[in-house]
């Protein structure tokens, strides 16, 4: 199993909190995010003036208090450190001191107390706005219940204060990208010191930069290609805080590259890589089956595999294509009528057809696949017909896993086919797609 995929306790994580945290609350999370050295660790000299927030609680939302409707705009498009500025009721900590102590602690390599400080704005920038999205998101907690029925307007004229506030607090590009690499490299030793509660409650931080990125209409993927430049391989390094599944598949091409003798060889062409992937990526409904694809060869190919996943993923991709295909032709007679719409007026498929037949047992489905499907000469019929028999079988059996995956000899000649066929009948979507287009 990854360790990006084990389950994370809820207790150590600052995503789902009010982000300004009271000391009792900060000292919990202190501890859950192991930053103490012991049961009785003081925290008070790592709670410097300069990084908590005097509030006060006219001008904060407070959880038990509530609020009307102008008061929660007036926070809203207020800068809340500003506001509070003279403020002696009450102290906060923003959830972000738990990385700063980390440094401080020399819990992180290579990070000082200083790098941290010069992007000490940006920290407090990014909990401001968690904060009064968090405002926004949980509005009845904060009205009071006389104007629970009005809920939804006031929200929207919130969240229409809080894009004003956006647009008019926005820091550059140059930044951004700058605080982004920071943040990841932070994340980077956090993982190296084997910090990974820290690391993960950092990606938080990692995602709203991304967001304020693409307010500033800075594309996606120029987003993930510039991040820690210098330091990625094949992939981005954003990759692994959150997958942007359009560039990941792109940055994958080398894994299509087995699938080309087949394409070239059903349809008689020379195609490229270059030229199959740019097919391939052109729709976006493909996305979730390509990368579906590229996370099974991912267990493929670990010390570990969990045949349940992979039972599941295959069953996603091969179930999926059944998906897409019945939106594009909108097949009253089901999936046998849609694999003909992409091969018109063929004989073949009939004969193929009936070859194996649902009633089957398990075992003789596998058997009849392997040596009378696929010892038929090369055509799209062909394809056509095993994925449909593949489809079948998957959908109405317990899966052979170690015949369907691995077969016999450890040839993989069933998955290996399936797989073909999967990318030949994406790639006769497109190009009917591409012709219907060029047709109008």
């Amino acid at each position: 199993m990854s360790l990006f995929e084990i389950d994370i306790h809820k207790d150590f994580q600052i995503l789902n909190t009010n982000v300004f945290l009271s000391r009792e609350k900060l000292e919990k999370y202190y501890k859950l995010n192991n930053l103490n050295d012991g049961y009785k660790d003081d925290i008070s000299e790592y709670l410097l003036d300069n990084l908590s927030l005097k509030v006060y609680h006219d001008l904060f939302v407070m959880s038990n208090f509530r609020y009307d409707a102008e008061e929660l705009l007036s926070i809203i498009k207020s800068n809340l450190y500003l506001s509070n500025i003279e403020s002696k009721e009450e102290i906060l900590y923003p959830e972000w001191i738990l990385f700063f102590i980390a440094i401080v602690k020399k819990k992180v390599s290579f990070i000082h107390e200083k790098e941290f400080r010069d992007y000490l704005k940006y920290f407090k920038y990014i909990a401001e706005v968690r904060y009064k999205r968090y405002i926004i998101r949980n509005i009845n907690n904060f009205i009071h219940h006389k104007h629970y029925g009005k809920s939804d307007d006031i929200k929207d004229d919130l969240y229409s204060q809080f894009l004003e506030y956006l647009n008019d607090s926005k820091f550059t590009t140059e930044e951004l990208f700058s605080f982004l690499n920071f943040i990841y490299s932070l994340h980077l030793q956090l993982k190296e010191n084997e910090k990974y509660k820290l690391m993960w409650n950092l990606e938080t931080y990692i995602i709203e930069t991304i967001k304020l990125l693409l307010d500033n209409d800075v594309p996606m993927t120029e987003i993930y290609s510039t991040t820690y430049k210098g330091m990625r391989g094949t992939y981005s390094v954003l990759h692994d805080i959150h997958t942007y599944k359009p560039l990941y598949i792109e940055e994958s091409k080398h894994y299509f590259q087995s699938h080309l003798s087949k394409i070239n060889d059903v349809f008689q062409i020379d195609i490229t890589l270059d030229a199959f992937m740019n097919i391939l990526i052109s729709n976006e409904k493909y996305n979730d089956i390509l990368f579906a694809y590229l996370e099974l060869l991912k267990r493929f190919n670990a010390n570990k595999r969990s045949e349940d996943v992979m039972g599941a993923m295959i069953k996603g991709v091969v179930l999926g294509i059944e998906e897409v295909l019945k939106d594009i032709f909108d097949c009253k007679d089901g999936l046998f009528d849609c694999l003909k719409q992409l091969k018109k007026g063929s004989h073949k498929f009939k004969k193929l057809q009936k070859q194996i037949n649902l009633y089957d047992s398990n075992e003789l489905q596998l058997c009849k696949l392997e040596n009378l499907i696929l010892q038929e000469e090369s055509s799209i019929e062909k394809y056509l017909m095993i994925y449909y028999h593949a489809r079948n079988y998957l959908a109405h059996n317990n899966i052979d896993m170690n015949k369907f995956f691995w077969g016999e000899d450890g040839s993989r000649i069933i998955i290996s086919n399936v797989i073909d066929s999967v990318m030949i009948i994406l790639y006769q979507l497109e190009t009917i797609n591409q012709e219907s287009k060029q047709c109008k």
